[in-house]
């Protein structure tokens, strides 16, 4: 087969020489229309002129058009600021004389011209045209908006746009296709301005035409029209179609109202659209988008929980976290700008760690879903009563799978590089602290992710990760809401948050033994935060223990022994303490801190090694004087002897009283020498606790008194002058160690000498020491020992002497021991002695004792009430203050949105009841008015089970008939809402007493609701065999709860509920949570103004003076009452009414002192 010849084929054509390749189709109006060049105008005339539209000449329009343009660019970017007015005049005349004729009229146009070529170029496909007519209108409306004069324009320009014949020219160009970046991109810029303008007046009209204008299908196609652009190398002047897409869309979230907005967010495609390539945006639109969301969307209270859930989806979440992943910008941004790493952070901790977001659901600590009612009797069976089995079977309940109820953040938290970036590691730490039944899950998903010990930056990541989760603090209550539980959580959950499964026992050990010292410092930082948790969640054990019994102690020992099989064995880290080079003195600091641990944490497993401490603390105490170290690591040391002290406390064969040969004293003069050496600066005053603690143990010296005999001794040791050469502290070293050899023979001695004055019995304090070192002083004479050793103790012992008469020791018996010391003396010395006890000549005590010998009353009270306040800085207690009316008041219409149940569910019904007590009078109507309106939606619902709800719903009506005249009582409102919150579950404990009330009459008398419930309820029987006390705490959070003004103090002062409060303090069966409850009533009655009537009708100062003596373990909390209460009140009328005793009250219990009887 051949080609066919040129004739051939000229033949076979036919006589038709038309070109048979397709010929381009080439636009007309483009081909004789060129490029529009801009024309001078001197006057809005001949710019109407240019702007003359006729099919005829509509391709001319595009010079009119162009030349508007550059008018408007020139006002909004001017280069010649004194041409400016007259441009500005220019466009006012153009505005003036287009006006539409009928300024009234409904079909009235304005910028008629310019809206006819609008619609001829979209009718004819004429794109040019249409592109420059929509960037035009957007140019001219962003130039009225920056101008308030020519505000009435933009607003009849706005409503000429929107116009049903306008309007659907936006379907047609937001619905091109993709390639015409043109047409979309102008279109959605005049969207943002209609719908931005003038702070969004009209945005209500746009949503109205949203089937032209918020096409979810359109939209969600041009917010996918994305370029990557994460490195902000985007033009400014040409953005995509995605930005301006979703810079339309965020106008919307900003100004629409809450109906629009919750019906823009159920359109799934948009906000998925809308996030989906929030990494190929530009770092400001990628801030803008989440900035806007944040606090347009999830911070509106407004929208419901359920809607603001439509944006935290999973596939969302992951999209926003991608920008963890994202490099800072080529260029610098603005000032105060935040980068989209920064800005996702935020937005995620806010949507992760709040209940209100939509994302995050409540959870309950450590107790799986269905485990938070103590509901347990598939675990009792038939043996009612008796103690749950929590034995090894059960910790394997849940190793496989956890049961949660935040599974999104669950499957989100998987998705994350905690090990790789510190934001994601915050996000996480702060998701498990919010959820902390997330914990337990995330570790049994991550078991195949190893431990093991490697040096890479992997390894230091994931190991800050674990650090900073396990440091996490237990769930208050161990995750219940008002108190402990019946029943413990479950130790497999539990052990998680401890010791998470990736830590086992074969790999810290691993890690102890690393030959790097940073592996074995990060996995010794780790285990001490283990053993402070556990020590902890033991405390909470052994507190719910004390509330629900034997399962709690049976829980507390099965966790000690799973945290046993995953911590390494205390063999290992003590042969790491040996191996740790005393130069490293941070790792040294930490491993004598897990050894401590060990011994206070797990004292059983500590007891059974064979760890010999004397050595290392004498080798500590001998380094304590080392000089040459920086503050930092003298300071290290510092914190390894404190471990090493507290070591030897625990230690059964621990010799604080044998001198080793590497020492001068023995350990503990060794302790007292760093303690009053003032060259320290204080830096080992924490050992003084651990001397304290030993004299304590065998009573050598006096603690009654405040200071106490150790401080007079370390006082009179730093004010010697000999103190440095420790001739004292030889002196004392053989006094202590005689009296602990023989310390039946020193009281033996105290007896007789107590017995040489009758008038001595009773006697006050006393330290029996004196006695051992009148013995030896008399040793050190006879002895003829060094003249100046004997001159140096000489000179000490009467100043000693002086401070304990000083600090309060018993005068008659220090006056026959200093008679003792001077019959032993020599005549040098007697005088010394016989001197010692005189004021005259000892001002130097007031220098190294803190203690005043005289000081008036006032400044008593002053020293004593400022030493509360410093104590109340240092544990600060809620004063209780009463929440504020919301000024918003959004339970006026939110239930108006939501089905009946969900409005149970979220508490509305609560917020509309609390309306009535509102101040403004308007409020308070509308609140009554849409409570009748919900009375009828409940009736016409002809539910059962809402007529206990209906039945509230009217009483409350009638009971709040003058709320025109005044706000209905706190009282009132307050029990309303705790009964909405009863009614909705029928099995609440308080649900038969509820109902016995409402059945009482169509209506309340507020002044009796506190005392009926607090007579049937303090004083009555329990509707449950065992709420009694549960019946006890709901009623105290209702009484807290309701009294917030002063109306309401009145009502509680007439029916003496204090009275019946107090006296129910003082039995026997008030628990220590419920005794806290009480002191936060009283709290809370201070901040409402009733500090003088629980004064003066309550007997409120001496009822604390009372409970302070009793040492119930709430005295700071009554202290700190006390000082509130005395401060709130009326002190001129309570001091007439109490002669002054008031006063005299609060500066005693200010001092943390009782009164001592005469």
């Amino acid at each position: 087969m051949s080609k066919r010849t040129a004739v051939d084929a000229k033949v076979r054509g036919g006589s038709d020489e038309r070109h048979l390749k397709r010929q381009r189709v080439e636009d007309p109006a483009a081909k004789h229309n060129p490029k529009p060049q801009p024309v001078e105008v001197a006057s809005g005339r001949e710019l109407q002129k240019l702007l003359v539209f006729s099919q005829d000449t509509a391709a001319e329009l595009r010079n009119g058009v162009f030349t508007f343009k550059t008018l408007l660019d020139a006002i909004l970017y001017p280069t010649d600021e004194s041409d400016l007015p007259r441009k500005r005049g220019i466009l006012r005349e153009y505005l003036d004389l287009n006006k539409p004729k009928e300024a009234t009229g409904h079909d009235s146009t304005f910028l008629p011209a310019i809206m006819q070529g609008w619609s001829y170029a979209s009718e004819t496909s004429f794109d040019q045209l249409l592109s420059g007519i929509t960037a035009v209108l957007a140019l001219l409306l962003r130039v009225l908006n920056k101008d308030l004069d020519l505000r009435e324009y933009g607003l009849s320009l706005c409503k000429t746009i929107l116009h049903p014949s306008h309007a659907r020219l936006f379907n047609r160009s937001l619905s091109a296709i993709s390639t015409k970046e043109h047409i979309i991109a102008p279109s959605l810029r005049l969207l943002t301005e209609v719908i931005s303008f003038d702070g969004g007046a009209l945005a209500r009209q746009v949503f109205l035409k949203r089937d032209f204008v918020l096409d979810a299908k359109v939209l969600a196609r041009n917010l996918s029209l994305a370029k990557d652009d994460s490195h902000g190398n985007q033009d400014a002047r040409r953005p995509a179609i995605r930005t301006n897409a979703a810079r339309y869309l965020l106008q919307n979230f900003k100004h629409q109202d809450e109906a629009a907005k919750t019906d823009l967010l159920k359109q799934g495609n948009v906000v998925r659209a809308l996030f989906q390539y929030l990494w190929t945006d530009p770092p400001t639109l990628a801030v803008e988008i989440l900035d806007v969301i944040k606090n347009h969307i999830l911070l509106d209270k407004s929208i419901s929980r359920k809607s603001k859930a439509h944006v935290l989806t999973d596939r969302n979440l992951a999209s926003i976290a991608s920008l963890y992943k994202s490099q800072p910008p080529a260029e610098p941004l603005p000032d105060r700008q935040k980068l989209p790493d920064v800005a996702a952070h935020e937005f995620l901790l806010l949507a992760c760690t709040t209940t209100e977001m939509g994302i995050m659901l409540p959870s309950f600590g450590w107790y799986p879903p269905g485990m938070e009612k103590d509901d347990y009797e598939e675990f009792i069976g038939e043996k009612a009563g008796a103690i749950i089995d929590v034995g090894l079977e059960s910790t394997e309940r849940f190793s496989k799978k956890v049961p949660i109820r935040n599974t999104i953040l669950a499957d989100f938290a998987q998705g994350l590089r905690p090990y790789a970036n510190v934001l994601e590691q915050e996000l996480v730490t702060a998701i498990f602290k919010s959820s902390p039944e997330l914990v337990a899950d995330y570790f049994v998903k991550k078991a195949s992710f190893a431990f093991d010990p490697k040096l890479t930056s992997t390894w230091i990541g994931y190991s800050a990760f674990l650090y900073s989760t396990i440091e996490l603090p237990v769930p208050k209550f161990l995750g219940r809401k008002s108190e402990y539980g019946n029943t413990p959580p479950p130790v497999s959950i539990a052990i998680e948050s401890l010791l998470p499964r990736p830590l086992s026992q074969a790999v810290l050990s691993r890690c102890m033994n690393q030959s790097s010292s940073l592996v074995s410092f990060f996995a010794l930082r780790i285990l001490i935060v283990a053993f402070q948790k556990l020590g902890n969640t033991l405390e909470e054990f052994k507190r719910a223990s004390g509330v629900s019994g034997g399962s709690w102690d049976q829980a507390s020992q099965q966790l000690h022994t799973v945290f046993c099989q995953r911590c390494p064995q205390m063999s290992v880290v003590i042969s790491l303490f040996r191996k740790t080079s005393s130069s490293d003195v941070l790792q040294r600091e930490a491993v004598t801190r897990l050894l401590r641990l060990y011994y206070e944490v797990l004292p059983q497993v500590a007891l059974e090694e064979k760890f010999d401490v004397s050595v290392p603390l004498c080798k500590a105490l001998a380094g304590g004087d080392v000089g040459e170290e920086s503050a930092e690591d003298r300071y290290l040391r510092v914190l390894e002897l404190e471990h090493l002290v507290q070591i030897s406390r625990h230690s059964p064969n621990m010799r604080w009283w044998q001198k080793p040969e590497s020492l001068g004293y023995s350990p503990f003069m060794s302790l007292l020498k760093l303690t009053a050496d003032t060259a320290n600066g204080g830096s080992y005053e924490g050992i003084k606790s651990l001397l304290t603690g030993i004299i304590r143990d065998h009573g050598f010296l006096q603690l009654e008194t405040q200071p106490s005999a150790l401080d007079a001794l370390i006082a009179s040791l730093q004010a010697s002058t000999d103190f440095a050469t420790g001739v004292q502290l030889e002196f004392l070293d053989e006094c202590c160690n005689r009296f602990i050899k023989k310390p039946i023979k020193y009281q033996d001695d105290f007896d007789a000498l107590a017995t040489l004055e009758p008038s001595l019995t009773p006697h006050g304090p006393f330290s029996i020491i004196l006695l051992t070192m009148i013995e030896q002083w008399a040793y050190k004479l006879k002895a003829q020992s060094a003249q100046d050793d004997v001159a140096v103790i000489g000179h000490w012992l009467p100043k000693f002497l002086y401070l304990l008469k000083k600090i309060g020791e018993d005068d008659g018996l220090l006056r026959l021991t200093v008679d003792a010391f001077g019959n032993a003396s020599d005549k040098a010395s007697q005088k010394a002695f016989n001197d010692c006890l005189r004021v005259e000549n000892n001002e130097w005590a007031d220098k190294f004792l803190l203690v005043g010998s005289t000081t008036s009353t006032d400044e008593a009270m002053v020293t004593s009430l400022d030493a509360l306040t410093t104590s109340d800085q240092l544990a600060p207690v809620d004063l209780e203050l009463p929440p504020k009316e919301d000024q918003n008041h959004p339970g006026l219409d939110r239930w108006r949105r939501k089905d009946l149940e969900e409005i149970l569910e979220d508490r509305d019904v609560g917020e509309l009841l609390l309306c009535l007590c509102s101040q403004h009078v308007g409020i308070r109507l509308q609140a009554v008015t849409n409570i009748k309106q919900l009375i009828a939606k409940i009736e016409a619902a002809e539910n059962p089970d809402l007529d206990q709800l209906d039945l509230l719903l009217h009483e409350v009506v009638e009971t709040s008939k003058g709320v025109a005249h005044a706000p209905l009582s706190y009282v009132a409102g307050v029990f309303a809402v705790h009964v909405v919150t009863i009614l909705a579950d029928p099995t609440h404990y308080m649900f038969p007493k509820v109902n016995k009330f409402l059945n009482k009459g169509p209506s309340w008398v507020v002044g009796k609701i506190p005392s009926y419930f607090a007579e049937n309820t303090l004083r009555g029987e329990p509707e449950e065999d065992d709420g009694y006390y549960r019946e006890v705490n709901w009623l105290l959070d209702f009484f807290i709860d309701a009294l917030r003004t002063a109306e309401d103090m009145e009502i509680f002062r007439a029916k003496n509920i204090f009275e019946r409060v107090l006296g129910f303090y003082s039995t026997p069966g008030c628990g220590f949570r419920t005794k806290e409850k009480i002191l936060r009533l009283l709290f809370r009655a201070a901040a409402v103004g009733g500090s003088t009537t629980l004064i003066t009708r309550s007997g409120v100062l001496s009822w604390i003076q009372g409970q302070v003596a009793l040492k119930d373990g709430h005295q700071s909390m009554l202290r700190q009452l006390a000082l509130r209460v005395w401060k709130t009140s009326d002190q001129q009328k309570v001091n007439e009414w109490s002669s002054g005793s008031a006063q005299t009250t609060v500066e005693q219990l200010a001092r943390g002192q009782e009164e001592r009887d005469s």
